[in-house]
């Protein structure tokens, strides 16, 4: 955010807090800087997202609003995750010494151009101007080194930057991670979800799928064989992935697809295609050597309708699944 006079920033405040108040955003420092960078109306992009959020979400989530107070009001150099603290300052350290440096030079050259003048003024002689001449040359050179190793220490600072932004991007990536099964995790999902409903019409869709009688499995042969299917199921589902969706794994063995420019024939087909594959698998627990029963998997999928929210959509799916269950299991809901 720029620097604001009293008034203006007072000006803005009043404006921010009340939006803020009305759609029940919570009072976070994150969250006041999106509000307050929003009513400034200065920057047009975060605005375009702003609006197609509201429009879609009614209000933004945390998680949203610190992804947008980083990309869009805080330097990328401040941009930092759990352990790069050190790394970032020690990188804004050395481009501060450089531009203090720079600015002694540049404050250098400044009072030999005075001085010369002064000089010149007085100048009668043709070895005064000589000198004159040295006296400018050195203190050109002294500023035009120290020039050049501030865009040296510029350049190093830039790619010292990006690479720690790499190295953030893969924190949040793994943050994103089911340890288990390596699939996305929920808050991934949910993610992605937030991400792609701003631009959406009404070709989304959310398969949601769980493993049938996994209590009775994990009872009958013990925990680490269900851990086993679940990771099972997982691989058999990343065989079948479609290059516009995320697989992710809930909890238990629950697991989530989002479909993107996905009709609900199209995921309906999907997902029965997923059910059978599933229930035609012949599984044997390695550890004991002795087949399961048939495996089977509860389906409940949603396509999203008109300007509905992520957690009425999602709802939606849940209900579908929970409906799919009390059917009599191993098949799929869509109302």
């Amino acid at each position: 955010m720029q620097n604001e006079s009293p008034t203006k920033a007072t000006e803005l405040m009043q404006k921010a807090v009340p939006m803020m108040l009305k759609l029940e955003v919570a009072p976070t420092p994150y969250n006041y800087g999106i509000w307050y960078e929003y009513v400034s109306n200065r920057n047009q992009k975060l605005n375009q997202i702003m609006d197609g959020t509201l429009r879609k979400l009614g209000h933004l989530p945390g998680f949203l609003s610190r992804e947008l107070f980083h990309e869009f009001l805080l330097p990328d150099e401040f941009q930092q995750g759990n352990g790069q603290k050190k790394k970032l300052k020690s990188i804004v350290d050395s481009a501060a010494s450089s531009s203090k440096d720079m600015s002694k030079g540049l404050d250098e050259l400044n009072s030999v151009l005075a001085k010369s003048r002064k000089i010149l003024k007085r100048a009668d002689k043709e070895e005064h101007i000589d000198s004159v001449i040295n006296y400018l040359e050195k203190g050109a050179l002294v500023a035009s080194q120290k020039a050049n190793h501030f865009n040296q220490s510029l350049e190093q600072v830039h790619a010292e930057l990006a690479k720690l932004k790499a190295e953030l991007d893969d924190i949040k990536k793994q943050n994103d991670v089911d340890e288990l099964t390596q699939l996305g995790n929920q808050k991934g999902f949910e993610r992605t979800l937030y991400q792609w409903l701003p631009d959406a019409e009404d070709d989304i869709s959310i398969i949601l799928l769980d493993i049938d009688n996994l209590a009775s499995i994990n009872q009958q042969f013990g925990k680490r064989a269900g851990t086993a299917l679940i990771r099972y199921i997982a691989d058999l589902m990343k065989t079948l992935a479609l290059e516009k969706s995320v697989m992710s794994r809930f909890e238990g063995g629950t697991f989530g697809i989002l479909l993107n420019e996905a009709t609900l024939d199209f995921t309906h087909r999907f997902a029965e295609l997923l059910r059978q594959q599933i229930s035609e698998q012949k599984i044997r627990y390695k550890q004991s050597k002795i087949h399961m029963p048939q495996v089977t998997v509860s389906v409940g999928i949603a396509t999203l309708l008109g300007q509905e929210g992520p957690e009425e959509f999602l709802e939606r799916a849940r209900k579908n699944l929970l409906r799919a269950k009390q059917s009599g299991k191993n098949c799929t809901s869509d109302r």
